[in-house]
């Protein structure tokens, strides 16, 4: 576990130049909206 992760950082930083704060913020507003969506709607959390 801890290899794969290492290795997708490493492609990331290499893919990316070391944009860290794109990619966290990407990966914060990808799901948003059916997490959103999921709450208002259904009354569910996603944990």
């Amino acid at each position: 576990m801890i290899a794969m992760v290492a290795m997708m950082n490493e492609v990331d930083w290499v893919l990316t130049g070391g944009a860290v704060p794109i990619m966290l913020a990407a990966g914060f507003v990808t799901p948003l909206s059916c997490n959103y969506w999921r709450l208002m709607a259904l009354g569910v959390a996603c944990h």
